[in-house]
């Protein structure tokens, strides 16, 4: 379960090549060292941040936390050092969605179908947890099994109960 703990990122995980990069944050390929099991760690500059960034990323911790569905990135762990708060989510290594629709050529209708119904079953999961992803777009990653997972950045704030 995603915590956010005292103990220092570097005690617990390796950190290896960079994945991706924000204005405030940094993605890297990590392992936890007690398992070997690999991640994607996103690592959070609060040095740079505002009071309103850093509820922005509390919120982020805390809808993460809440969504636990197969086609969702999971947050497995959240922890805040000195200057950093870094966030570690499932590792998903098969390249950029609007990739693999490039590259195909050819979607059929069949894999169409499968990719679409994954993700509309992601975006509904969020919306019945009261969450609105906020972020949709076509160069979501996609995994080498097939899955169409939703990432976490981009998920908007709980929706106002009626």
């Amino acid at each position: 379960m995603a915590s956010t703990t005292c103990t220092r990122f570097t005690d617990e995980y390796n950190l290896y090549e960079e994945l991706g990069k924000g204005a405030f944050s940094i993605v890297k390929r990590c392992m936890r060292i007690s398992s070997g099991q690999e991640y994607a760690a996103k690592i959070i500059n609060t040095k740079k941040l505002s009071a309103r960034d850093h509820q922005k990323l509390e919120r982020e911790a805390r809808i993460c936390r809440l969504l636990k569905h197969p086609n969702i990135v999971r947050l497995h762990d959240s922890i805040s050092e000195e200057g950093f708060h870094y966030l570690v989510f499932d590792l998903v290594t098969g390249g950029e969605l609007f990739e693999d629709i490039v590259a195909r050529e050819y979607y059929s209708e069949a894999d169409a179908s499968q990719c679409i119904q994954q993700i509309l079953e992601s975006v509904n999961h969020c919306h019945q947890s009261g969450i609105v992803h906020r972020d949709m777009k076509s160069l979501h990653s996609a995994d080498p099994r097939g899955r169409a997972p939703l990432p976490p950045d981009g998920r908007g704030p709980p929706r106002p109960e009626a």
